[in-house]
C-alpha cells in the first residue's frame, strides 16, 4: 500500500443523530464478542459533565440498522473516556462494565444484558483483563483535579490533595470475589526510582492497560507541582505484575518545557510533539506502543516490557501525537492526530507496520469551540475481525456521532 487518500464515501454514521453519541476511548472495542452489537453512550447536552449530567448506555446492530437500543444510565463519565464503557471479555453471556457514582465515590457496575442485572463493585473501572477475571482501579477524583478532562465531576471536588497518600493508587480488583488490594500506592511510585522533581509533586496515575494474558499491567505515572499545567508535568511509563511486585520503568520523560517555551503554545500543540509520554498500549504480551520522547525526537516508541529494549516506530511519516491500536493480527496501525490549527480537522491514518507505508483514510473536522475537556477526538477502534473502524466524530456538525468506515479494501 503507497503513500496515499483512500475513498471515504463509506463513512457511515450507526447512531441516530437525535443527541450526541460516542463511544469514549481508543484502547478498548466498542463490538461485543460476535462481533454484531456496538456499544456507545448517548448524551443531551454539551457543558462538561456534573453531578445531574446523565448519559444513557446502550448499543446498536450497526449492520442491521441504527436503532439505539438503551440499557442504562451513567451519573460518571467524561467526554474523552466516557464511563470507561467495555465489554466484559471472555463471557458467552452478553455483559458489559461501565462506571458510575456510589456514596463513597466512584464505582463499577457489571450489567449483565439478557438478565438486565447489576452488579457493583466498589472500585471505578480503569482497564479490565482480556480474560474477564480481574481489573485495575484509580481514583477519578483526583484526576478532576490533575487531569480535568478524565477524571469525574459528580461528587464534590476537593482540590487540596494530599502529594502522595500511601493508602490510595493502583488497585486490583477480582471480578468474581469483588475482593480489592492495593498494589501500587502514591506514595510507593513517588518512592520508587524517584526523580528530584518528585519530592514536592502530586502524583497521579491514568492510562492503565492489561496485557493479553493478564499477567502484567501498564499505567502512565504522572507528577508535577502546577498539575493545571500540562507543560509542566513529568511522565513515566510504567508496568507491574498484579500482585503488585516485579515493577519496571520502561521510560521516563526528558523534562518538560521550560517556562520561557511555553507562552505562544497552542491548545494542542502539547499533546502533538513535545516531551510527554502518552496513550500507551499493549501490542501482545510483552511489547508496548507509546507515544514518547527520546533524545529530543517525539515519535512512537515499541518497549519490549522487563527489558530496555526500545525501537522507533514510522519515525518518517508519524511525526505527531495521536490515539493508536494495532489491529487483531498486529499488521495495521490505526491512528489519528489532534487537529490542524489551519484547518482544524484530524486526520485518520492507516500504517503499514511490515512496509512502513501509510494512507489517510479521510479528514474529519472539529469546531474550534470545542474545548481541551470537551474536544471530540476520533479515538478510532477496530472490530474484531480487523475490517472494519470506529470512530467519534463532529464532521458533520457540533453534535457528536459515531462512524464506522469499512477499510477492507485498503489492507492490501
Amino acid at each position: 500500500m503507497s503513500e496515499k487518500e483512500v475513498d471515504v464515501s463509506n463513512v457511515r454514521m450507526v447512531s441516530d443523530g437525535s443527541s450526541h453519541s460516542f463511544f469514549g476511548y481508543y484502547d478498548k472495542c466498542p463490538w461485543d464478542e460476535s462481533n454484531s452489537y456496538l456499544l456507545f453512550h448517548s448524551v443531551a447536552g454539551t457543558g462538561i459533565p456534573s453531578g445531574d449530567s446523565l448519559a444513557t448506555i446502550g448499543y446498536c446492530d450497526p449492520q442491521g440498522g441504527k436503532s439505539f437500543v438503551p440499557l442504562t444510565t451513567t451519573d460518571s463519565w467524561n467526554w474523552q473516556q466516557g464511563s470507561m464503557l467495555q465489554w466484559l471479555e471472555n463471557r458467552s453471556a452478553k455483559k458489559i462494565l461501565f462506571n458510575r457514582s456510589i456514596p463513597e465515590g466512584y464505582g463499577t457496575v457489571l450489567l449483565d444484558i439478557d438478565k438486565n442485572q447489576e452488579r457493583f463493585y466498589g472500585k471505578p473501572l480503569a482497564a479490565a483483563s482480556p480474560k474477564g477475571d480481574f481489573m485495575v482501579s484509580y481514583n477519578y477524583s483526583r484526576l478532576a483535579v490533575t487531569h480535568s478532562a478524565i477524571g469525574y465531576f459528580t461528587h464534590p471536588v476537593d482540590y487540596d490533595l494530599e502529594c502522595f497518600p500511601d493508602d490510595d493508587g493502583l488497585f486490583y480488583v477480582d471480578l468474581e470475589t469483588g475482593k480489592e488490594m492495593l498494589i501500587f500506592s502514591y506514595r510507593d511510585a513517588s518512592n520508587f526510582s524517584p526523580e528530584d522533581s518528585m519530592s514536592r509533586a502530586t502524583h497521579w496515575f491514568s492510562h492503565a492497560g492489561i496485557n493479553p494474558s493478564g499477567t502484567r499491567i501498564l499505567f502512565l505515572h504522572r507528577w508535577s507541582e502546577c498539575v493545571t499545567d500540562e507543560n509542566q508535568w513529568f511522565h513515566r511509563l510504567l508496568t507491574i505484575s498484579p500482585d503488585g511486585t516485579d515493577v519496571k520503568v520502561l521510560q521516563t520523560s526528558e523534562h518538560p518545557l521550560l517556562e520561557e517555551q511555553v507562552e505562544g503554545v497552542w491548545t494542542y500543540e502539547y499533546e502533538k510533539n513535545v516531551n510527554q509520554i502518552s496513550h500507551p498500549v499493549w501490542l501482545d504480551d510483552i511489547h508496548i506502543l507509546a507515544w514518547s520522547t527520546r533524545n529530543n525526537r517525539s515519535r512512537y516508541h515499541r518497549y519490549t516490557d522487563r527489558s530496555s529494549d526500545v525501537e522507533e516506530i514510522g519515525g518518517h511519516v508519524l511525526r505527531e501525537n495521536g490515539h493508536f491500536t494495532c489491529s487483531p493480527n498486529n499488521k495495521w496501525l490505526l491512528t489519528d492526530t489532534y487537529p490542524d490549527p489551519d484547518s482544524n480537522k484530524r486526520s485518520l491514518l492507516l500504517f503499514d507496520m511490515e512496509t512502513g507505508a501509510v494512507a489517510s483514510l479521510g479528514s474529519f473536522y472539529a469546531d474550534p469551540a470545542l474545548t481541551k475537556d470537551t474536544r471530540c477526538d476520533l479515538h478510532p477502534r477496530w472490530d474484531r475481525n480487523g475490517k472494519i473502524v470506529c470512530i467519534d466524530s463532529v464532521h458533520e456538525g457540533m453534535v457528536r456521532q459515531v462512524y464506522t468506515l469499512d477499510v477492507s479494501d485498503s489492507l492490501v
